[in-house]
């Protein structure tokens, strides 16, 4: 087992960190209080790492189905690519969503008007970030298959929705999100298009 998935939590923040920073323009990539920490400590069970063991290569072709495990294996393992997440009550990702309170340290469970909330039905999923000497190799499409599964597994959402930008509308749809047109989300002045994984048949 070269290649695993597991949740992050705290103690992966600055592993987290460099994968987001160096693969999104600076932006758009988390600053480490706002998504790292504030989103790895108030909803850790819904962010996760792919992982590769310490000393292995990267396989070719990446399997299919990749272990999910509880806890970590080693911290000299490599974080290959992380998906991190929110919880929201809108069916779309609104910018209030993408936000988070800047007092939340005072009460990290809190209930605030932006960030996090923990009683809403879908995942706003904010990053898909891969280590970029890693990207093209498969490992976002990998690390989706297992976090849709992981989410079904939870029962955890109704959705899973998504910003994106319009040249990766094919890629998310092949992945079987539907497209519902651009959005009304004006974050870091792009032109962005909502995307949603209906997880329930009942919504």
């Amino acid at each position: 087992m070269s290649l695993y998935a597991r949740q992050l939590n705290i103690n992966d923040l600055e592993r987290s960190l460099a994968v987001e920073t160096a693969a999104f323009p600076p932006a758009e990539a988390a600053t480490r209080e706002k998504v790292i920490e504030y989103r790895l400590t108030v909803c850790p069970e819904i962010c996760i790492g792919l992982f590769l063991r310490a000393g292995a290569s990267l396989p070719s072709p990446i399997p299919q189905d990749i272990p999910f495990v509880e806890a970590s294996i080693s911290s000299d393992d490599v974080l290959l690519a992380h998906v991190i997440s929110t919880k929201t009550t809108n069916k779309p990702v609104k910018d209030e969503d993408m936000d988070y309170p800047r007092n939340w340290k005072e009460d990290p469970q809190g209930d605030y008007a932006v960030g996090h909330k923990k009683n809403g039905r879908t995942i706003a999923l904010h990053a898909l970030a891969v280590a970029p000497d890693y990207q093209r190799a498969g490992l976002g499409k990998a690390i989706m298959r297992v976090y849709i599964e992981r989410t079904k597994s939870l029962n955890a959402a109704d959705r899973i929705s998504i910003l994106t930008y319009d040249r990766l509308v094919p890629y998310y749809q092949r992945l079987g999100f539907e497209h519902y047109g651009k959005s009304e989300s004006e974050y870091a002045g792009v032109a962005w298009h909502d995307l949603s994984y209906i997880l329930s048949s009942s919504v």
